[in-house]
């Protein structure tokens, strides 16, 4: 019990730069995988709200009934109505969608006419940077003719591509701030 020797003043100086080191380490890892947590949700948030609008204007495009208007931001279209018989013979609803500002409106009414105005409707999804609709005659040329039989200068096919990004607004540095690309061609199967 003689030896009651404690640590010197550089062996603690030691231990607290080794611990140093190992805790800046651990907080760098630390960094990085929140800030690719950060990235990762941002791009799910971006992809999902362009899958899920893509996947039900595919679905509804593709069983028109019949091609009212089409422009690069906008598609109307008459559609059977779910709640009655179901294809194109029985009753009838009218359908647009369009963009306005950062959102995605899908607008429902029992005529062309009744829709609202754009902008005043159902918003389908937040987040919308761009969407360019295109129509597609039987050549694949580009044309805005709707028509009731598929040949060419009439709208056969469309071509939907929507550009997202998260629905809460972040700085233009952040990394939370991401952008998806969507596409699909819709061929057109009642007209």
């Amino acid at each position: 019990m003689t030896n009651e020797r404690g640590f010197s003043l550089a062996e603690l100086l030691v231990v607290v730069a080794v611990l140093g080191l190992i805790m800046a380490g651990v907080v760098a890892i630390q960094q990085q995988g929140q800030q690719a947590y950060v990235m990762g949700a941002a791009r799910v948030d971006a992809q999902q709200n362009a899958r899920v609008a893509l996947t039900l204007m595919s679905r509804e495009l593709r069983g028109a009934c019949s091609l009212s208007s089409l422009s690069s931001t906008a598609v109307t279209f008459t559609a059977a109505d779910p709640a009655g018989s179901g294809d194109c013979s029985g009753t009838t609803v009218a359908i647009r969608y369009a963009s306005s500002g950062s959102s995605l409106y899908r607008d429902q009414a029992a005529t062309v006419g009744a829709l609202p105005g754009v902008g005043s409707g159902t918003v389908l999804i937040g987040g919308l940077a761009a969407m360019t609709v295109t129509g597609y005659d039987s050549v694949n040329a580009t044309t805005t003719t709707p028509g009731t039989a598929c040949t060419t200068g009439v709208i056969c096919s469309i071509d939907v591509q929507l550009r997202t990004t998260t629905e809460q607004s972040v700085a233009s540095y952040s990394l939370a701030n991401v952008r998806s690309i969507l596409e699909d061609r819709v061929r057109l199967r009642n007209i």
